[in-house]
């Protein structure tokens, strides 16, 4: 599975998602790896078979999404989990195994939460856990068990390291050629992953060379040169993800592949605007990119980019029944009464009116003019998630949404009152700053 030559997409928080990784595997990926999900957090999920997608979902207590899956990519796609204890990675695995082609240990994530959490690069020094983590793991699942760390400052401990995960049983290493406090901007310490090839018996690949590679024949260099068994990138992928293909593929090409496959299967917004942020060919300024991310409501990225009736046409009928089901304990809370208004909201909406007239001062001003009583604002929290309600004369009005603080439930409720009563919120979003 690891030998050969394989070409990898490595995993990426927030963009490596189910779009993503298909798009990537259309454009000849070998193998794609999942973003990070902490083993805990999916212990809390479950899971549901989406008709509408055809895809496997994954939601928390709050119907939110943690991972979703198809079986397309189930022979090629490797999960990764960050965890620091032996019997929450086997419980976490023995729920996803049966979804994926592999099962791969985050050692190498410098970020803060990862630190904190006693995962990721805090394992780097604790060999002891490595090896109990893995072990475990190796001895109670049926599919392929592997590690993805980071060198050490030290050339024998790194090799003591990997040593030590070989012991395990492992399928294969994936090696990144920075320490965890050496920037990404920074060569890729080719000798040190040669070094480990030659010392280990296992497949190693190379993670980390994306500053080297703007094609599929860059990979098989860096291939060559180290002697690993495969390469995996990240921001070389993210930039452009037909970089997989034998044959060249623009990068406009792809980002458009990319965008189709989002409305496929529904990529949530926030996670749209954060990964084409980074799809330089689909603008042709630099300011491009934010006139399209400033949007809220997801068929109007698309259209700028001539893919509104794509949209519409997959979307038609498309059912709210799985998501219904979680709003119920939301809805049980609020009591009888209220009226449901319907929009597709994420918690970016806040952005997108920083420093203008914000929605509740915009209905404010509306309701006042057209002789309506001054509008009460109140949230209901479920699981430190905030519903917003709204009260006007004797009608009370809420909107579903994963809000994590009230501010951003009132603002949403009031968006989602002016688009129902189609009023005007646009030449706020795009006109001059205020001091209001």
């Amino acid at each position: 599975m690891y030998r050969g030559g394989k070409c990898i997409l490595a995993p990426m928080v927030r963009v490596g998602g189910l779009p993503f990784r298909l798009t990537c595997l259309e454009y000849g990926a070998d193998l794609v790896f999942a973003e990070e999900i902490i083993a805990q957090r999916l212990l809390d999920t479950t899971r549901v078979d989406n008709p509408d997608l055809g895809t496997t979902d994954f939601l928390d207590e709050n119907g939110s999404v943690c991972f979703r899956t198809c079986e397309a990519e189930k022979d090629k796609m490797v999960f990764q989990m960050g965890v620091s204890d032996p019997d929450v990675a086997v419980r976490a695995a023995k729920i996803i195994e049966p979804y994926v082609a592999g099962i791969d240990v985050n050692m190498g994530c410098p970020k803060s939460y990862s630190i904190k959490g006693n995962m990721g690069a805090a394992l780097l020094t604790q060999p002891d856990l490595i090896k109990d983590i893995l072990t475990a793991l190796v001895k109670s699942c049926s599919k392929p068990i592997t590690a993805k760390i980071r060198i050490l400052p030290e050339e024998e401990a790194t090799l003591s390291l990997c040593r030590v995960i070989e012991s395990t049983g492992v399928a294969a290493l994936t090696v990144h050629g920075r320490t965890a406090s050496t920037r990404s901007s920074a060569p890729c310490n080719y000798d040190m992953v040669t070094k480990i090839k030659k010392e280990l018996s296992i497949p190693i690949i190379l993670n980390g060379a994306s500053l080297d590679i703007m094609c599929r024949g860059d990979m098989e260099k860096v291939m060559e040169r180290t002697g690993v068994d495969g390469i995996m990138i990240a921001r070389a992928a993210w930039q452009n993800p037909g970089v997989f293909s034998t044959d060249p593929i623009p990068a406009k090409t792809a980002a458009e592949t990319f965008l189709k496959r989002c409305i496929d299967f529904e990529c949530p917004l926030n996670i749209l605007k954060y990964t084409i942020g980074k799809l330089r060919a689909l603008f042709s300024s630099p300011d491009g990119c934010l006139q399209v991310t400033k949007h809220i409501e997801p068929r109007l990225i698309y259209k700028h980019f001539g893919l509104a009736e794509y949209y519409d046409k997959v979307t038609a009928g498309r059912s709210t029944k799985i998501q219904d089901e979680f709003q119920k304990s939301k809805r049980q809370k609020l009591g009888d009464g209220h009226i449901l208004l319907k929009e597709e909201l994420t918690p970016t909406i806040l952005q997108t009116f920083r420093s203008r007239v914000a929605p509740r001062q915009i209905l404010n001003q509306w309701l006042i003019a057209n002789g309506f009583s001054n509008p009460t604002f109140s949230t209901v929290e479920n699981n430190k998630i905030f519903t917003g309600v709204l009260t006007i004369d004797n009608d009370t009005y809420v909107v579903e949404g994963d809000f994590k603080n009230k501010r951003t439930a009132t603002q949403a409720v009031a968006y989602a009152y002016c688009m129902r009563n189609h009023i005007e919120l646009r030449h706020y979003k795009t006109g001059p700053k205020t001091n209001r």
